[in-house]
């Protein structure tokens, strides 16, 4: 067996779904399967750092002048409309780039019969791909998307973003018939119910369900647990965008602080909204309380997060939610919002959903959430070792892996 991974990043470092082709690449390595990696050489310095004896098995895109000139455009323009427009384009150049360096390894492979094409990101079920017509299996995913705002939060995604997502969902039928991957494609993977909805219309292939993010067990423990403060602690991991929500975070946690006393907040990420948040935090008096370390390293935010009472994330867009999975691997409980990824990830043997009904309510239960976990350090072991559990039965990366694996031959076997 042949498998190509296709990706347009491939990075712990850039986090989110560039995170995703690393995993798949790492584990199908140390079980010896002949893996290629397609990717643009923006992923180089990560790739060349921790996988240095594996560079025979990466195949770079070069970052063309065109791809320089897209970027510069991408970047003028707000996040989501710049995202559909020359971000698009970008994409689409990479991956006429990768097909024929795809093309090429099917060509030169001893088996073609043997050979599988995964393109495992752009999680998004409704972006378009060049890849098909290969004369091989091509395979999608886990994809997860179809994600709408709760109702009465409009506020958080602004006028530009709601019409960037209507025009975006209004062209994608045709733009997918254009470029056919995914109706071509022999296996599409989907993480839930709500992306396998906005899936296009007129597949040919399979559906399979499979949560789209994993856990590397190597990494994330609770191994590192140093500190055992009477002062509780808690934990956001994620950007300082509005959709996020963290300002609703602030308000909780100065309520919560009025009600239980002394306690701190470690907020983890950077964004357009740091300034704001600060303010909040100041306005609050919570200067000494509330930490912002802005980016912080993988390997840095283990420690901090293991020694923290709760994961606490207010997001109200969150397709994935990967760092869920990740406290809960340190047994580590979680509050999050009931919506999207966490409500995916999380029930009340691991953590506490907070309903989005509205501003006031979101504040209310995040705060109470709060206040509980501080004051019942047994309730949040409880909920962070079954957590753990939960984990290492269902997301862990390797099982993951062994499902993938196993689609790869079931499909092999028929072609």
């Amino acid at each position: 067996m042949k498998v190509i991974l296709v990706a347009e990043h491939a990075s712990i470092d850039f986090g989110g779904e560039a995170a995703l082709p690393c995993h798949y690449f790492r584990i199908l390595l140390s079980r010896n399967i002949d893996v290629c990696l397609i990717v643009h050489e923006r992923s180089k310095p990560f790739l060349d750092k921790y996988f240095s004896q594996d560079k025979e098995h990466i195949f770079y895109i070069k970052d063309s002048w065109l791809h320089r000139f897209l970027h510069s455009c991408l970047k003028l323009l707000p996040s989501r409309l710049g995202g559909m427009t020359f971000g698009f384009a970008l994409r689409m150049l990479t991956q006429i780039l990768q097909k024929r360096v795809a093309k090429k390894l099917i060509r030169n492979n001893q088996n073609t019969s043997q050979a599988i094409v995964h393109q495992v990101i752009p999680v998004s079920p409704k972006e378009p791909s060049l890849f098909y017509g290969l004369g091989v299996p091509v395979i999608f995913g886990p994809l997860n998307g179809g994600m709408y705002y709760p109702e009465g939060f409009g506020q958080y995604e602004g006028r530009l973003s709601q019409w960037s997502n209507t025009v975006g969902r209004a062209i994608s039928k045709p733009v997918n018939y254009l470029f056919r991957g995914k109706l071509e494609a022999d296996i599409i993977f989907v993480s839930n119910d709500r992306t396998k909805k906005a899936l296009p219309t007129g597949l040919k292939g399979k559906v399979v369900t499979l949560v789209e993010n994993g856990v590397d067990l190597s990494i994330w423990n609770s191994e590192r647990r140093k500190t055992s403060s009477d002062i509780p602690s808690f934990i956001y991991v994620g950007r300082l965008v509005d959709w996020k929500a963290v300002d609703i975070l602030i308000d909780a946690f100065f309520h919560a602080y009025k009600k239980y006393g002394e306690m701190n907040l470690h907020v983890i990420g950077d964004g357009d909204q740091r300034s704001l948040l600060e303010k909040m935090v100041s306005d609050y008096g919570l200067q000494d309380n509330v930490i912002f370390h802005g980016w912080v390293a993988q390997t840095d935010i283990s420690p901090l997060l293991v020694n923290s009472r709760a994961l606490v994330l207010p997001s109200l867009y969150e397709c994935g939610g990967a760092v869920v999975l990740e406290a809960m691997a340190c047994s580590v409980s979680v509050v999050a919002t009931n919506w999207g990824g966490p409500a995916d990830y999380i029930d009340s043997s691991c953590g506490i959903l907070v309903e989005p009904t509205s501003r006031k309510d979101m504040v209310n239960g995040f705060s109470n959430a709060i206040s509980s976990l501080a004051s019942d350090i047994l309730l949040a072991q409880k909920m962070g070792e079954s957590g753990r559990k939960k984990i290492e039965e269902q997301y862990d990366w390797e099982k993951k892996v062994d499902d993938v694996f196993a689609v790869y031959q079931k499909v092999l076997n028929k072609t």
